[in-house]
């Protein structure tokens, strides 16, 4: 029941404020985080981040390690 009272809050206040400055995105509940992929014998990470219109961009992979 919180976690409704909270959604629909976040999104009354995205109509009077601009997304940036509610801090609302009613996607996802944190806007990034790392991937990690076991591609061949490379591990790899890359940087995500979701906007408040669910668009998800990820860095390029970068190669930390072996599989």
């Amino acid at each position: 029941m919180r976690q409704a009272l909270h959604s629909v809050s976040d999104r009354m206040l995205g109509l009077f404020l601009p997304k940036a400055q509610a801090g609302a995105c009613a996607c996802f509940p944190s806007d990034s985080h790392y991937e990690y992929q076991c591609a061949g014998f490379t591990y790899r990470r890359r940087w995500c981040r979701y906007s408040c219109t669910c668009n998800k961009t990820c860095d390029a992979w970068v190669t930390i390690g072996n599989c």
